[in-house]
């Protein structure tokens, strides 16, 4: 079946996202933990991906104030968590796109496309850069996160295309390839810097380094 439109998860595939790491790596320094700034990201990852499945919906600012709150307490620190709140939308906004991404999306068959992210809407209002495609669609507006449904299902519903006709291309196991893969349609999963696939959960239909790689799929 040939594929009628693209959708892009927008951190980690199309925007770079690297200096997410900062966060936890303040965290490990301002406290001098003995905890590595992996397991302290690994952590908050876990917190984050449980608060984005739990109702009613929060935006991700409430979200991550909540959640770097919880992370601290555990860590058994007694600290106010607005400025790694304050840091994580610094990093979030202020963000630049993968080196390839515009040649990229200007070399697209004729195909319909759009961005679909786990993002507040002070996220896109705040981006240097605009994207040639269809429609940007954030978690904000459609009151869901990936992996949820309601999110394939909301861009599938303004496409007008049946799951079949689509294929998503993100960075996330979770949020992207089995959020995707779920809503039905097939999944292009990037994995710029080798990851090991995990034992569970379903496979992607593709494995792509880098978005070049895309073209020849469609």
């Amino acid at each position: 079946m040939p594929v009628r439109a693209v959708i892009f998860d927008a951190y980690g595939t199309l925007v770079r996202n690297d200096d997410l790491r900062l966060i936890p790596r303040r965290i490990v320094a301002d406290h001098r933990l003995a905890a590595s700034a992996d397991d302290v990201l690994t952590r908050w990852i876990d917190l984050y991906h449980e608060a984005t499945q739990r109702a009613p919906f929060r935006t991700l600012r409430e979200i991550e104030s909540d959640t770097l709150r919880s992370l601290l307490r555990e860590l058994g620190i007694e600290a106010d968590a607005t400025a790694y709140v304050d840091l994580f939308f610094e990093v979030t906004t202020k963000v630049e796109l993968y080196p390839e991404v515009g040649e990229v999306l200007r070399a697209l068959p004729p195909i319909r496309s759009a961005v679909l992210s786990n993002a507040d809407h002070e996220h896109v209002a705040a981006w240097k850069f605009t994207l040639p495609v269809e429609f940007v669609l954030v978690s904000e507006a459609v009151r869901a996160y990936k992996p949820h449904p309601l999110m394939f299902q909301t861009a599938l519903e303004r496409f007008g295309l049946h799951p079949h006709e689509v294929l998503h291309v993100g960075d996330s196991e979770v949020d992207d390839v089995d959020g995707a893969k779920a809503a039905g349609l097939r999944v292009a999963w990037v994995n710029r810097d080798d990851r090991r696939r995990r034992a569970r959960g379903p496979a992607p239909d593709f494995e792509i380094r880098d978005l070049k790689e895309l073209l020849a799929l469609l």
